[in-house]
């Protein structure tokens, strides 16, 4: 067992994401938090397994697989089979949500990591930097956690994976939606649901296949209905047409278009009308 956590001073507590505390439990517990946990927390099972329980949802956590949650979240874990071994790290900091978001994950999150090496790297550098007691430790500490979120999706895989047909279904029946409803606003919420996977799973996985987000395909298929409204009806207004293909401002039309076309709309007309 270790255990270490933060000694935080105002000036620490401004950070952006700093780590609050890690330790390693070789035999974990039975944990039941009703009102949840003050802390972001992030748990790595390295030996034996265990059970997750989150509201109505129940995972099971093994070896090489991960869990996560935001704060104040009611929740219970307990070993299934022991020893149950545990690493964990807990976190805060004002720009930890919006890290959180910009790597697309959820208030809960589960896991299979596919380097574990590489987390029990972030793992022992933070314990050494943590442990050093140094005035610039927890600079030190938020740098190395902070790069270590950003860079997340690398090392994981979803918990409930599936093969690559199953994943390319998914995918197929997503573009046909977004294809045949672009006009209107589309929510990612609605989009995963319709997929029965989490949204930051639907990024993912989005992500993996098209380079892109589903939220920037979106705006192209939008994009690409424009143009063909542009050339095929050389007498529709540009206001219509930015309503016609989904955007529900024409300024905002023009500068996304000019974005992706690199020129305005009138101008892209004018390459294909009839001299």
């Amino acid at each position: 067992m270790e255990r270490i956590f933060s000694l935080l001073t105002e000036k620490d507590m401004v950070l952006p994401v700093f780590v609050t505390g890690v330790g390693y439990e070789e035999y974990q517990d039975h944990v039941t938090r009703k009102g949840g946990f003050h802390n972001y927390h992030l748990a790595i099972c390295e030996n034996g397994t265990g059970r997750l329980l989150i509201g109505e949802r129940e995972y099971f956590i093994e070896k090489g697989m991960a869990f996560f949650f935001y704060p104040n979240i009611p929740h219970e874990y307990y070993p299934v089979t022991e020893p149950w071994s545990i690493r964990w790290i807990i976190f805060s900091g004002s720009g930890a949500e919006a890290l959180l978001n910009a790597v697309n994950f959820d208030r809960i999150e589960v896991f299979r990591i596919n380097s574990p090496e590489e987390v029990s790297f972030c793992y022992n550098k933070l314990y050494k930097t943590l442990s050093a007691k140094k005035a610039t430790n927890m600079l030190e500490s938020s740098g190395i956690f902070y790069s270590f979120l950003a860079n997340i999706n690398n090392l994981i895989e979803p918990e409930n994976l599936e093969n690559k047909t199953q994943v390319a279904e998914k995918l197929d029946f997503i573009i046909e939606h977004i294809q045949g409803s672009y006009r209107r606003d589309l929510s990612l919420e609605e989009l995963a649901a319709l997929a029965g996977v989490s949204q930051s799973y639907l990024c993912r996985i989005f992500k993996q296949a098209y380079g892109m987000s589903p939220f920037t395909y979106i705006m192209r298929c939008r994009i690409n209905a424009a143009k063909e409204w542009l050339i095929n009806f050389p007498d529709k207004s540009i206001k219509n047409i930015a309503l016609e293909s989904g955007f529900n401002n024409c300024s905002y039309f023009g500068a996304v278009f000019k974005e992706h076309e690199g020129c305005s709309p009138n101008q892209f007309r004018k390459l294909y009308s009839k001299q």
